[in-house]
């Protein structure tokens, strides 16, 4: 996989087979945007609905640290891994508010990729203002595996 059109098009592969899934991880990308990719980083956007919102009218921790799920998930799954392995970690903090109707925009890095570990970065903006920063470690030994069988069985 080469260039940023193919990442965000194996991304958007990655996005829509969940979709196809159902379960929670098609709750999760309904109504995400993939904005851009490129290996090791994806940006989205998200448009708060009024089922994201906690009791006082903001954005609801919960669904914040979703983003953070599933951005770091998407920025491992752009190293070309067709599925993008499972959380050991997540860690959260909440900077500010944000309303409904507000576009909501993550930026999600992978900070190392190993052959056991993925540790990444998402940082989730509204209206220009940081308003989430967080951490999410992801084991993918079984998907680092299956991305070497496939290059080993590819005719050279």
């Amino acid at each position: 996989m080469t260039g940023a059109t193919s990442v965000l098009s194996h991304i958007n592969k990655v996005v829509e087979a969940a979709r196809q899934r159902g379960g929670f991880d098609a709750v999760c990308f309904n109504k995400m945007t993939v904005l851009e990719a490129e290996k090791g980083r994806v940006r989205g956007e998200v448009a708060v609905a009024k089922e994201y919102l906690n009791t006082i009218g903001s954005t609801h921790g919960g669904w914040l640290s979703t983003l953070v799920d599933v951005g770091g998930s998407l920025a491992v799954a752009s190293h070309g891994f067709a599925t993008n392995g499972v959380s050991t970690d997540i860690s959260v903090s909440f900077l500010a508010g944000s309303k409904e109707g507000d576009k909501v925009v993550f930026d999600a890095q992978v900070l190392k990729l190993g052959n056991t570990l993925a540790y990444t970065r998402v940082d989730i903006f509204a209206n220009s203002r940081m308003i989430a920063t967080g951490s999410h470690t992801k084991y993918i030994a079984r998907e680092t595996a299956a991305k070497k069988e496939a290059a080993a069985e590819k005719p050279e």
